[in-house]
């Protein structure tokens, strides 16, 4: 069948194909990761662009191969030269080979390219894209790779993201060049696509031009600019508000001048103002959220100072800590909310919101984020891990067991995330009453660093 050209989304899907998605969604949970494959690989093959179901599937493929311990070794050169020659004639049928090799080595190099090369021959670059990401995702060093991600959005006209990739490349190997020359090329063309440069009358190398001249500008305004100074600026920025109020450049000046002050409520408004100003850069959204986010932890700091120094009103000075402790949460998770909303398929978004929703306490809320946040495997730890908190704080105490137990499984290296994953495990089963099991966790994390918390009194006195 001839592939569609539109990404479809989980609502667009037939019926019975979300039933069979929710099936495979729950068996990745049970850790039956064949079955799971088996149900999305059926799906994917009847709607190759349903993105979101190639995200789980490379989440699911992540999983069994970190459990299965196999490096790809099924993944040999003369069956992927064979679908290499197919891609030619027969891309979409490439692709239903490629993910079945995926299965075994969900990061490998040359099997993701050839998802791309795929997937660019049928004239779908969204879910090429992926096949780029996940390189760079299992492999963030492979700078061969990264050119291409680069040269792949700067093509597509996506200059903001070929952007970073080059910038990434630049931090890393400050002599490629090549890299620098486009991570130039890619910022003019993010400038150009928001319509802020008068393109009618201008040409790409002025732009260029101008752009390093603003960049020179704003470093030269930055290195050792006194409150003295950045005030003179603000003065004179003032004056080129009043004339213009509606000048997003100059706002973002001012929002600027006021975060580098520290002067965080003006921060936060000048901020909010130059968003509606934009077209919905989320940028600014992000900046005017940072300050507020720092405008209240600035005054709990302060509420904190005050309380320890004693004197008259500490009682009432106590309440509205709590009151903006409280409040501060609120916002963060109406915060997170909203930018969930905006991209619902973010799995990092996801966490954050479950991690505001645990620490409000509510528990039952953050479950379903978190689930869904561990189907990514950068987060996929630390989810488990909140997961066993929350069910731990639910009292359901079998299946913090389980979700921690996941988690550590996981994990092999003894570092800070499997000491509190043991810990964890370990409070949970000493409230099971398993004694044994309890002081079992405890004693892996004795037996590598005796100070963490108080592993040793727990340990030592078991021996009493």
């Amino acid at each position: 069948m001839d592939a569609p050209k539109e990404l479809i989304t989980e609502e667009q899907l037939d019926p019975n194909q979300v039933t069979l998605f929710l099936k495979a969604q729950s068996a990745i949970e049970l850790s039956n990761y064949d079955y799971a494959l088996s149900i999305l690989h059926n799906i994917l093959k009847e709607e190759p662009t349903f993105l979101k179901g190639r995200e789980i599937l490379r989440a699911a493929q992540g999983a069994k191969w970190r459990t299965s311990g196999k490096k790809g070794k099924s993944l040999l050169s003369g069956g992927m030269m064979k679908v290499k020659n197919k891609i030619k004639k027969d891309p979409l049928g490439a692709i239903d080979e490629i993910e079945k090799k995926l299965d075994n080595d969900p990061y490998n190099v040359e099997a993701n390219t050839l998802f791309y090369e795929a997937f660019m021959a049928l004239g779908i670059p969204e879910v090429a894209t992926f096949g780029l990401e996940t390189i760079r995702e299992g492999h963030p060093s492979n700078y061969k790779n990264l050119h291409k991600l680069g040269d792949h959005y700067l093509a597509e006209g996506d200059g903001t993201e070929a952007a970073k990739i080059y910038d990434q490349i630049v931090q890393s190997d400050p002599s490629d060049g090549d890299a620098r020359k486009k991570a130039k090329d890619a910022s003019a063309q993010a400038t150009m696509a928001k319509g802020g440069w008068g393109l009618a009358d201008r040409s790409f190398k002025d732009l260029l031009k101008d752009q390093d001249e603003a960049q020179s500008l704003e470093s030269a305004a930055r290195i050792g600019a006194t409150k003295e100074q950045m005030a003179a600026q603000l003065a004179e920025l003032g004056a080129q508000y009043s004339e213009d109020p509606q000048n997003l450049d100059v706002v973002k000046k001012i929002a600027d001048l006021y975060e580098r002050l520290e002067d965080w409520e003006n921060s936060a408004s000048y901020y909010d103002y130059a968003f509606s100003l934009s077209e919905s850069d989320e940028t600014l959204q992000r900046k005017a959220e940072d300050a507020k986010d720092n405008l209240r932890s600035q005054k709990i700091k302060n509420l904190e100072s005050d309380i320890e120094g004693g004197g008259d009103g500490v009682e009432d000075k106590k309440a509205q800590l709590d009151e903006l402790r409280n409040a501060s949460i609120e916002q963060q998770i109406k915060e997170a909310e909203i930018r969930v909303e905006r991209n619902p398929t973010d799995p990092q978004l996801r966490f954050d919101l479950g991690s505001h929703l645990f620490t409000a306490g509510q528990y039952r809320e953050a479950i379903p984020h978190l689930q869904k946040a561990k189907n990514n495997p950068h987060i996929r730890i630390r989810s488990m891990l909140m997961l066993g908190r929350c069910y731990d704080e639910m009292k359901m105490y079998d299946l913090a067991v389980s979700s921690l137990n996941d988690a550590n499984g996981e994990l092999f290296a003894m570092d800070n995330t499997k000491k509190e994953i043991l810990f964890n495990l370990g409070l949970v089963y000493n409230k099971l009453g398993d004694k044994d099991k309890s002081l079992e966790s405890f004693k892996e994390i004795y037996n590598a660093d005796y100070d963490y918390r108080d592993v040793a009194k727990r340990v030592e006195e078991s021996y009493s």
